[in-house]
């Protein structure tokens, strides 16, 4: 696993004008340029975060659903078809949000009560041992 400097998130949020849950922080610090298996096949990492934001929304456009509600931040996104996001200033470790294209939805799904959580389903989805 590769983590990203301090420095590096400093950046993510000074070139969004933003500020990043701690939870957030944490899986950069910890995770944030490689996680190994884990994600793999996922836009989720450092590199790809500018990427995420803009393909959530060209995404929400071209399906014709409504707009990403303010203080948005999309961490994943999965072939292109798929995004999670979170709400920055909700809390330190905020609820998960997600949409999935092709389905029937009239709004954003509520996947989990927290970050921390959205990354122990995804870890247990992966079928890596944890610990």
């Amino acid at each position: 696993m590769i983590g990203c400097t301090e420095k590096e998130i400093a950046k993510i949020e000074h070139s969004l004008n933003i500020v990043l849950p701690q939870a957030y922080k944490e899986f950069l610090a910890f995770m944030g340029k490689k996680a190994g298996q884990f994600l793999s096949g996922s836009s989720a990492f450092y590199n790809e975060i500018s990427d995420m934001q803009d393909g959530a929304k060209e995404l929400l456009v071209f399906n014709q659903f409504k707009e990403l509600p303010d203080g948005a931040f999309v961490f994943f996104m999965h072939q292109g078809y798929q995004f999670a996001f979170f709400l920055l200033e909700e809390s330190d470790d905020p609820q998960v949000y997600y949409y999935y294209e092709g389905r029937t939805q009239n709004d954003f799904e509520r996947t989990g009560d927290s970050f921390t959580d959205f990354l122990k389903a995804h870890l247990k989805l992966s079928g890596i041992k944890n610990g």
